[in-house]
């Protein structure tokens, strides 16, 4: 076969490389399976033909195995197309004849891929899920020489790449619906990109199910039953019962298909599309989960559900009870209706949400409306977006326009809706017969709702006129649901209070509210909350005892939305407090958290930390993403995350240079509802990063230092009112100190430098960069100890924090001309250049008619003089080396061994 150059596939670098490993050990003598599978269209054709062409540019033999005659012993066969090495190509062994399995078997049982192997052969196979003892022989050898390569989904990344190979330009937020319903799959997203549908049709597509199909039917009864139980179970569950719950279906369907159930072997096939560790697994890929489903009869799905209750509890055995009862079953809503109960008593509302769903669902009539409103209602206090969602097309069955509305009302505030929330709300409430139509009972919950919603819009008076409302209908919870309610209605008022700058009182109702919903969700939720009000307070030790306390109940019984938005907010106050490590990882839990939620709250936090980190790690691919995601997919009208979102474009833009930007950000905040807010609540560290911008201009011009120094009044009039406020960009004096290095006023600025970084002892990263700045003063004042001084604690704070660019800027001024270049002895500095140049101690010695040992002892005092620890860095230090024009022995007052 002649050589041609390799097409190679999109992605699948990690493949590829194990494909390349097992094509050179056969090129070196080394028989060697590469076990290539995946289902249809995960592109292992592709890799495959890839591999060929690399194999045979590689100097192999290749040969398919339908040029192999019937009968004829394989070696012999490839003998007569070449000289070894071979490559015999095995494509879609799950569907070859008997002929091919024979020469296989043959040639396995031979010793042909053992050390003694003389016909050097590299058996290259494509495979889809079987059970096939031959196919799971070979998985197995390759398995041990790590050439066994699964094919899963492909990133977002090389799908568009795919897709634009193919022609497909799409908008992100298609291509994102194609990698989401594909689940990675290539040839489902072709598919798909082809078919010229919406975003919308995309996600409701049956595309993935028709593609997968053949696949399905084509699995023997037993791995097709299994695959069956997995898709019906949905969880990750014990393998062996899994296998036990298939072989019963197969026995009560298909006696004559009975055949024995190995586990591992079932497994085996199926890793493709299986997550887990063996011994509890869980079918990951929703595209088979679906192509399952829709082949499976209703008499079959229902066995299988009764047979995975009687092997479960809790939840999922509920999840099956109620899937496998087509019909109204009202014993069993009532039992799950006691066992939701139970979990709301607990504080597990998620978990009651959907006992009370699943009892709504085996029921009828005036039961299922009752069961509808308690569930709706469940939900709503255990924000579980989805789960309302879920339950829009029962809303009708209710026959209860006002609560109805209220329901759906609910489910626009949880989507982040908040207007056609607050108009269904005011739309009830204020209609002309409200009293009539209206239950108190029913009103007092509108209006606690519209509170959440005034609350999340930033409109404190108008959530402190829904509380007080609903204060004053005397309302008396009894039931569980109305009770939990009431105490969400306390957190309101609490919020609402903050929003109107009453910190001290925000702070005592807490206290109260804390003592009197011990052991409860909204325990874990206040103390978020109150966290995050001490630390915009000042109160930066009681703040951190409030998280601390917070992470602790997390674990034990919160509201999973509430987690996101407290550990959101959490991350936001572990960055300006130099704990970055720490939010790092709280931000991305969060943002994995949203993943499984399908829930907005705490994102836009997240991502602002994210991005905001990435810009100070220099890591531009991260910070591009988050910072388009800040730009373009923020979704919340929540006054704080709004905030946090303002404030890292702001400092994003800062840090990478672009003042400008920074500037517009801010001149479009100001123009927003949350410009006063600010002020109110006590959030006014912004100030610093828009005077900041101001001063830093390349040509910032008299006007634009004139409106520096006119809002840093207003900085520091605000900051005298309320001294103690966080201000983690800089305090009103770190900005007076660089106005006066910018005007030529030396000595203010250092005067001025030096009181701001104690006042900023609690930020790490605004205090170093006010060490740097206090450092670059005093060079220009010419006191280079001084100026050493402060780099090196700039230095060592960057370092902790990993601040890459600032690390790298002020370890350059370490190893500037006028810093520490200076404090060189004349010598020192000559075997400095010297050094930078390459030269060796011998050279050095040569060229300055000295001793080896003359010149090892000045470079062991001159490298810690400098800073730094190898001689290596010194040839990189520009610095250094622009020291002299010319070489010491022609710089004039240079005489060798003699200084003057």
């Amino acid at each position: 076969m002649s050589a041609r150059a390799a097409e190679a596939v999109i992605g699948r670098d990690p493949q590829r490389a194990k494909v390349l490993s097992a094509i050179y050990s056969a090129r070196a003598g080394r028989s060697t399976v590469c076990f290539l599978e995946g289902t249809i269209g995960s592109g292992k054709t592709a890799l495959a033909e890839e591999a060929r062409t690399r194999a045979a540019s590689a100097g192999l033999t290749v040969v398919s195995f339908a040029d192999v005659e019937a009968g004829e012993h394989v070696c012999d066969a490839l003998r007569r197309h070449g000289p070894a090495p071979y490559c015999l190509v095995a494509e879609d062994f799950h569907r070859a004849e008997p002929e091919v399995h024979a020469a296989l078997n043959k040639l396995l049982d031979a010793g042909a891929f053992g050390p003694e192997a003389t016909c050097p052969v590299l058996l290259l196979m494509t495979v889809s899920p079987t059970v096939d003892p031959l196919a799971r022989r070979f998985a197995k050898t390759a398995a041990q020489t790590g050439t066994r390569i699964t094919l899963r989904g492909i990133t977002r990344a090389e799908m568009s790449n795919l897709l634009q190979l193919h022609g497909h330009r799409l908008s992100e937020e298609m291509l994102t619906r194609i990698h989401t319903r594909s689940a990675g799959n290539p040839g489902i997203a072709v598919t798909l990109a082809g078919a010229c549908l919406t975003a919308d049709d995309v996600s409701a597509s049956t595309v993935p199910q028709s593609y997968l199909r053949p696949d399905v039917e084509h699995l023997t009864p037993p791995l097709r039953t299994f695959l069956e139980v997995l898709a019906l179970d949905g969880r990750n569950a014990r393998a062996g019962q899994l296998a036990d719950v298939a072989a019963q279906t197969l026995r009560s369907f298909a006696p004559e298909d009975d055949q024995a159930m190995e586990t591992d072997s079932l497994l085996d096939a199926l890793s493709p599309i299986l997550t887990g560790n063996g011994r509890e697994v869980r079918l990951s890929d929703q595209t088979w989960r679906e192509a399952a489903l829709a082949l499976i009869t209703p008499a079959r799905q229902q066995l299988i559900h009764l047979l995975l209750a009687e092997r479960t509890t809790g939840l999922p055995r509920a999840r099956h009870l109620a899937a496998a009862t087509p019909e109204s079953d009202p014993g069993l809503a009532q039992e799950l209706e006691a066992q939701g109960d139970a979990a709301l008593r607990e504080g597990n509302y998620s978990a009651s949400a959907e006992y009370l769903a699943l009892a709504m669902r085996v029921s009828r009539g005036e039961e299922r409306r009752r069961l509808l409103i308690s569930a709706g209602l469940t939900m709503g206090i255990a924000e579980s977006p989805p789960g309302v969602i879920d339950l829009f097309a029962e809303i009708d069955l209710l026959g209860d326009v006002p609560m109805a509305a209220f329901l759906r009302a609910g489910m626009a505030f949880f989507t982040g809706h908040l207007d056609a929330a607050r108009s269904l709300l005011l739309s009830q409430l204020r209609s002309p017969r409200a009293e009539e139509r209206v239950e108190d009972i029913v009103r007092w919950r509108m209006l606690i709702l519209l509170c959440s919603v005034e609350i999340a819009a930033a409109n404190e008076q108008s959530a402190q006129a829904a509380v007080a409302q609903a204060r004053d209908l005397g309302i008396v919870p009894n039931t569980p649901i109305d009770q939990v309610m009431a105490r969400v209605m306390v957190m309101h008022e609490v919020y609402a209070l903050w929003n109107t700058g009453a910190i001290d009182e925000a702070i005592s109702c807490l206290d109260v509210f804390l003592i009197e919903a011990a052991d409860t969700a909204e325990h874990t939720d206040a103390l978020y909350f109150r966290g995050r009000v001490h630390f915009y307070a000042g109160h930066t030790a009681a703040a951190l005892d409030d998280l601390e306390r917070a992470e602790e109940s997390r674990h034990q019984m919160v509201v999973p939305a509430a987690a996101q938005r407290g550990m959101a907010e959490q991350a936001v106050m572990e960055f300006h407090l130099g704990r970055w490590s720490d939010a790092i990882l709280r931000a991305e839990r969060v943002i994995s958290m949203a993943r499984t939620t399908r829930d907005w709250r705490g994102l836009a936090s997240s991502h602002a930390v994210l991005a905001m980190v990435a810009v100070a790690h220099a890591d531009e691919t991260a910070a591009a993403e988050h910072v388009d995601w800040l730009t373009h997919h923020v979704t919340t009208s929540s006054a704080l995350p709004l905030y946090n979102v303002m404030t890292a474009l702001a400092w994003t833009a800062r840090m990478s240079g672009d003042h400008e930007r920074a500037l517009d950000v801010f001149a479009n905040f100001r123009r927003t509802r949350l410009y006063a807010w600010t002020d109110t609540v006590g959030l006014i560290g912004w100030r610093a990063l828009e005077i900041g911008a101001l001063v830093d201009l390349e040509n910032p011009g008299p006007a634009r230092l004139a409106e520096a120094e006119r809002l840093l009044k207003v900085f520091t009039q605000k900051v005298a009112v309320r001294p103690g406020l966080p201000l983690p960009y800089g305090h009103p004096l770190a900005l007076q100190a660089k106005l006066f290095a910018k005007r030529g006023d030396l000595e203010s600025a250092v005067t001025d430098y030096r009181a701001s970084i104690w006042l900023a002892a609690e930020f790490p990263h605004i205090r170093a960069r006010l060490h740097h700045a206090l450092g670059v003063v005093h060079r220009q004042r010419g006191e280079h100890a001084e100026a050493e001084e402060q780099l090196e604690a700039a230095r060592n704070i960057f370092a902790q924090l990993g601040a890459a660019p600032e690390l790298s800027d002020v370890k350059s001024r370490l190893l500037s001309v006028a810093g520490r270049y200076a404090s060189l002895t004349p010598r020192e500095r000559d075997m400095a250049y010297l050094i930078s140049q390459g030269r060796t101690n011998r050279e050095i010695a040569e060229n300055l008619f000295v001793s080896v040992k003359t010149v090892e002892y000045h470079v062991s005092n001159l490298l810690p003089k400098l800073g730094i620890s190898s001689r290596r860095e010194l040839w990189t230090a520009a610095a250094v080396a622009s020291q002299r024009t010319s070489p010491p022995d022609q710089t004039p007052g240079f005489s060798p061994g003699i200084h003057v």
